[in-house]
């Protein structure tokens, strides 16, 4: 049996946990450089604000509504995360966090789980502020669509249980396919013109039919809908590539300001590589005008290039960002978008030295830069320069990481 434990709206709830006067009002949290929302209050759902709307498209409505606004705050949204998972691993034998929000605990299937799950679901709300949704079902899948179900239906309370078949047909009956977990927005449209509309159709097909038309993915999903579990004999898959981009509030017109915001990201994605133990052996620079410009303002462009050698380098990774930034750049354009993606990556102990590159281990020197960051020093190479080009003007205070920015109580 499984537990999916999912918090409801989470960077908006976080925001809300320290300012109370903020809850039951409309409520947009915006992306790094306050770009587009990416977590909404209920009341600003209500509103019709869109995930990922840009902002500049809905700000006359959300403040017309007073609603509130803030940039993400990052720091405080992993702090109260980690304080969840740590919950959930005090009360349960195996936890695997899924996502920041997310997270299945495997429980045995001889006791009923549901009362358990209320009580630990107030236990996070009394000792974090923030409100999570709890499904249970034999089935990761058939767990998601319980939890999405209990979010979204007040009559449930934010828990329900998919034990058995006769609980779990009719909600499937009901679902459409493209709101089934791991039906994405390709696979959806596939199915549809093969007739297949809900995910108890989906549960219905056969399974040979399936493999033959959507491969072992879509005769696992099946599987999954009728409650056999098969998606924890698959080994994780191996990351493929990391990409690091972001829109510029202002535009950049500058080669050299756009070369720092570059190295910024360069570094960023090596450092991901070095934590996952990969190495990248393709590297692509990205670079964009707004798409809202005239057609005479537009530009867009990419560009790639194979490296001597596979690497998590930083050094590396940049001298070759660089000169590809060089060949993309085009004076006279107001850039609003820039980026670096990895791919053709390989396991870091898999990497074969050559004859002209026989020093493939990791660098030493890359160690000790990510064990210096991961302890709060501000540290990195001079190539991104010493100014910042990022916004945000809406970052609510540090409640959690900062002493400064603890809450404080007055006596009367």
């Amino acid at each position: 049996m499984y537990l999916l434990f999912d918090c409801n709206n989470f960077f908006a709830s976080c925001e809300q946990v320290f300012r109370p006067d903020w809850r039951r009002r409309p409520l947009v949290v915006l992306s790094n450089n306050d770009g587009c929302v990416i977590s909404r209050s209920a009341e600003a759902k209500a509103l019709g604000i869109a995930m990922g709307e840009p902002y500049f498209k809905c700000r006359d409505r959300l403040s017309a509504a007073n609603a509130i606004v803030c940039s993400a705050n990052f720091p405080l949204y992993a702090d109260l995360s980690d304080r969840i998972m740590l919950l959930l691993e005090e009360a349960l034998p195996t936890v695997q966090q899924y996502s920041i929000d997310e997270a299945f605990a495997r429980v045995d299937d001889t006791r009923d789980w549901e009362p358990f799950c209320r009580e630990l679901r107030a236990t996070i709300r009394r000792g974090t502020g923030v409100t999570v949704s709890v499904g249970i079902a034999p089935t990761r899948t058939l767990c998601k669509l319980a939890n999405e179900t209990a979010k979204h239906h007040p009559r449930y309370d934010g828990v329900l249980a998919l034990c058995r078949p006769e609980q779990w047909h009719p909600l499937l009956a009901e679902t459409p396919v493209g709101d089934i977990w791991g039906v994405g927005r390709r696979l959806g449209p596939r199915m549809h013109a093969l007739g297949i509309r809900t995910a108890a159709g989906l549960a219905a097909s056969g399974l040979h039919y399936l493999r033959k038309h959507f491969g072992v993915h879509g005769e696992r999903l099946a599987l999954e809908l009728n409650g056999t579990s098969c998606l924890d004999a698959e080994e994780p898959p191996q990351r493929q590539q990391v990409m690091v981009s972001r829109s510029l509030k202002e535009g950049v017109s500058e080669f050299a300001a756009l070369r720092e915001v570059l190295c910024g990201f360069v570094e960023k994605a090596a450092r991901i590589l070095r934590k996952e133990g990969m190495m990248a052996g393709v590297l692509y620079v990205l670079l964009r005008t707004s798409r809202y410009r005239d057609e005479q303002n537009l530009y867009a462009a990419n560009q790639g290039v194979s490296l001597p050698c596979a690497t998590d380098d930083s050094r590396v990774l940049t001298q070759h960002a660089a000169a590809l930034l060089e060949n993309l750049y085009r004076p006279g354009f107001e850039y609003k978008k820039v980026g670096v993606l990895l791919t053709g990556l390989e396991k870091a102990d898999e990497v074969q030295p050559t004859f002209d590159h026989p020093h493939v281990a990791p660098s030493k020197l890359m160690a000790v830069l990510d064990r210096l960051q991961q302890a709060g020093h501000d540290i990195h190479f001079a190539n991104q320069g010493n100014t910042s080009l990022w916004h945000r003007d809406f970052v609510s205070r540090a409640y959690t990481t900062r002493w400064e920015d603890i809450p404080e109580t007055t006596r009367h």
